[in-house]
């Protein structure tokens, strides 16, 4: 390799989008407007000077916390031009003053978090050829925490001291962490949630108008308050010192305590009088004159209406708020969640109206506001990949299809949805690139029809109640899982799609199924019916003669019919790191179906009926930066076929490759296993589609921002790397001998794909346009050597060219793949 090529095309990629290093003293920082004549601030040091009693974790968090105490003449905002220039615009002049009021500002940020003796003193340093630039160390002291002795009630009302005794197991403000098994130290955090969650328990059983501020936590009763009747309920925890005589090993006794409000109906227990419902709510609505309206009554719920647009039993189906009951706060927000997720509300509010013939009563009013009752969405999609094959659905193909959807939000009244999406493709050929004059590859139409129902369409007792409750039973609440918030589907569709010079193919699917959703948002899909009829006809010479070649596609396609069921599990979870507003976000799925077993007693069309089991799993974490994102991606997949088949149905199986795969291969492009390519032949049409029973994949990719171009249009970049592969699961060579195709423990790091690149985004902030190039690093063809690891033969001199010029498409062919696609890949 010659000095003067670079083989590694990332590495002029992370040039230019390198992290950024902001060193007062580095040679790349540059200073914009500058106060003339005067220090100024360049950069903010936190040192924790007793940091030993911290972990790593926590030194971070703190220090986070402490540089968001600085004030704003104080802060230092530096720009990141080209991932390594640094911009500080517009710096101002240096004042102990800003400094002083900083650092006592870091001394109530740990005041805050339980060290009441905390010390920060701050130094400067100049730097610099002037001596101008100035940076500013603050070295914080911690000392010893006020750790919680005890932690009692005394709330005086006998329901409410009852309430919170009762709960005390769930307290967040306890002596002991139950995860540390330490002892608390007294955090403003601890007392707020304390206070919130004794709020919430309080509402949840009847005391509606009961607030924050009707509580108090004090401590050592010999001492004032911890807290007053201000809006800060932590501001006067600083007396604490006073009762201290121990500073090596402080400790507080701990009460909570009521306050007497001004309005003292907020210590008032109520129950709900009448729930009123206005079904198609206009604004100056009102619920007590009811001359205008139409008026139905249930055993809970009194409806008006100006049309008959909603039936009674779906409102009291969604409404858990009843007449007679004590007033839950879950409840309340339970129902507002029931009543929004069904879709045919613009808005929905409930007003609470207090009853002044009975004070202790409340009357509800639920205003629902509809939505239309149908929308429709159409689009436009694109896609392009390069390759050898025109009659390969990842050859140098141009895709086009345009989408439309119609949907009815309400039919029958009862909130049920039906979709109607109708879709319409083609994809094209580079004529340039082969010896046919048919520019278009394939084209396609479908057409599925979805229906929703929200609620369960089958009796309770064919259900097997006894299963869910403990799937999604929660550790925290241990409550059971309601199976009423289930819903229920049927999904219906049929295509037709003409691959040209080769096959046509017909299908049709239909499943029926349930979906539940538990309180923490998991969710379960069950089809218990699953019926999809693939018929291949009119297959051309040509195909033919593909598979007299390759025999093992005849294992695939073919005409087959699956008769089933599946299962789907997800879970979305986001965290939030509170010390620099990061969002994580982490995506579990899980699929699992069958064919041919549980209603193998079905005995029709048994010559085409499949058999296999198929299990995938795909595991997402995305952590999301104030301007950059990282994201991650892990892909499983298995299939066994049973009963003598080789291979799964064609459109069962995986593959990689594409826009949203393995980037730097075409669609079905890689694989199976360490299979040689098939040889590139310029102009020659070949069928080069590459699926199987398993797959493995690993994806990692770094999005950052570039610039702004409008308002309404932002360009990123991502820098991306792919990792995996597909292999058949069973020998699939007809004489029984090697199959490289196959999947064996002691090949896989052989046979392990791996690309990289890099890509550019154009986000319309309603979608995201990508154009990404990948390049092949690992390739499977060539285990044999080096154990196919291989850089791309590219260079400075000659990467446009190789990308662009028809002159190197044997080139691409073998080491590269550009793909435009829409939104994010995973």
């Amino acid at each position: 390799m010659t000095s003067n090529r670079i083989k590694y095309l990332p590495l002029l990629i992370i040039l230019f989008n390198s992290c950024s290093v902001k060193l007062a003293k580095s040679p790349f920082l540059f200073v914009k407007k500058a106060p003339p004549n005067k220090a100024f601030v360049v950069e903010n040091k936190i040192k924790i000077v007793d940091a030993n009693r911290f972990t790593k974790s926590e030194v971070s968090i703190i220090t986070q916390r402490l540089l968001n105490q600085l004030e704003d003449s104080s802060k230092v905002t530096i720009t990141d031009k080209l991932g390594f220039l640094h911009v500080l615009k517009k710096p101002v002049a240096y004042d102990t003053v800003y400094s002083r009021l900083s650092a006592s500002n870091m001394r109530g940020s740990m005041f805050h978090l339980g060290y009441y003796n905390a010390n920060v003193r701050f130094s400067e340093d100049t730097v610099g050829v002037k001596k101008k630039k100035v940076t500013v160390q603050y070295n914080v002291t911690a000392g010893n925490p006020t750790l919680i002795d005890t932690v009692s009630y005394r709330l005086k009302i006998p329901e409410l001291q009852s309430i919170a005794v009762n709960s005390r197991d769930v307290a967040i403000l306890s002596k002991i962490n139950q995860i540390s098994k330490k002892q608390n130290p007294v955090t403003k955090t601890a007392v707020l949630a304390e206070i919130s969650r004794l709020v919430d328990s309080f509402r949840n059983n009847g005391y509606y108008k009961f607030t924050a501020s009707e509580l108090r936590v004090r401590g050592d009763s010999s001492i004032a308050a911890l807290t007053n009747i201000s809006d800060d309920p932590f501001e006067q925890l600083e007396q604490l010192n006073e009762a201290q005589g121990k500073r090596d090993s402080p400790t507080v006794k701990l009460a909570v305590v009521i306050v007497k409000p001004e309005d003292t109906t907020k210590l008032n227990k109520y129950f709900i009088n009448k729930v009123y419902v206005l079904s198609d709510f206009r604004p100056g609505d009102n619920f007590i004159k009811s001359i205008n309206l139409y008026e139905v009554k249930t055993r809970n719920l009194i409806i008006r209406y100006h049309q008959y647009l909603f039936k009674s039993s779906l409102l009291e189906r969604s409404i858990t708020l009843h007449s007679g009951d004590v007033y839950r706060q879950d409840e309340y927000y339970k129902t507002l969640n029931n009543l929004s997720k069904l879709g045919v509300w613009q808005s929905v509010n409930i007003r609470i109206v207090d009853n002044f013939d009975e004070p202790d009563k409340i009357d509800l009013i639920i205003e629902l506001l509809p939505a239309k009752k149908f929308s429709n969405v159409n689009s436009l999609d694109l896609s392009y990949s390069t390759g050898n094959s025109k009659n390969a659905l990842g050859g140098n193909l141009f895709g086009i299809s345009l989408n439309f959807l119609l949907e009815n939000r309400n039919l029958g009244k009862e909130a049920i949805k039906m979709t109607h999406n109708l879709r319409a493709g083609i994809e094209l050929n580079n004529k340039n690139r082969t010896n046919t004059n048919n520019i278009i590859n394939s084209n396609e139409i479908s057409y599925s029809n979805n229906v929703t129902v929200p609620k369960l369409l089958l009796p309770k007792r064919l259900i097997p109640t006894y299963f869910f409750p403990r799937l999604f039973l929660s550790k925290k609440t241990k409550e059971k899982f309601r199976i009423k918030t289930g819903e229920s589907f049927i999904n219906t569709s049929l295509s037709y799609n003409n691959r040209l010079e080769l096959f046509n193919l017909q299908s049709a699917n239909i499943s029926l199924g349930y979906s539940f959703i538990n309180r923490n948002n998991n969710k379960l899909t069950f089809r218990p019916i699953n019926v999809e009829y693939n018929y291949l006809y009119n297959k051309t010479d040509s195909f033919n003669n593909i598979l007299l070649k390759n025999p093992f596609l005849n294992y695939s396609y073919n005409t087959s019919l699956v008769l089933g069921m599946a299962a789907n599990y997800s879970s979305i979870k986001k965290y939030t790191n509170q010390s620099n507003s990061n969002v994580r976000e982490r995506v579990f799925k899980v699929n699992a179906e069958e064919s041919g077993l549980t209603w193998s007693s079905v005995n029709i069309l048994k010559d085409i009926k499949r058999k296999y089991l198929k299990l995938d799993l795909e595991f997402k974490n995305t952590i999301t930066y104030k301007k950059s994102e990282l994201a991650l991606r892990v892909f499983g997949g298995f299939g066994l076929p049973q009963r003598g088949d080789s291979a799964l149905p064609f459109f069962k199986q995986f593959y990689g490759g594409g826009s949203n795969s393995m980037r730097g291969w075409p669609i079905r492009g890689i694989g199976r296993g360490s299979q040689k390519l098939i040889p590139f032949v310029a102009g020659q049409s070949t069928f080069n589609d590459r699926t199987g029973d398993m797959q493995l994949e690993a994806n990692i990719e770094y999005r950052h921002d570039i610039t702004p171009i409008f308002s309404w249009l932002k360009l990123k970049g991502a820098l991306f790397a792919d990792f995996g592969n597909v292999w058949n699961i069973k020998n699939s060579n007809p004489t029984g001998g090697l199959d490289e195709t196959q999947f064996k423990l002691k090949n896989i790091g052989k046979e392990i794909g791996m690309s990289a690149g890099y890509g550019f985004r154009l986000d319309f902030t309603y979608l995201i346009a990508r154009f990404d190039f990948g390049f092949r690093f690992k390739r499977p063809e060539t285990s044999f050597l080096n154990n196919g690891w291989k850089a791309p033969d590219v260079s400075f001199d000659d990467i446009f060219q190789k990308i662009l010029s028809k002159n190197y498409r044997q080139w691409r062919y073998e080491n590269f793949n550009f793909s435009l696609g829409i939104n994010y890949p995973f």
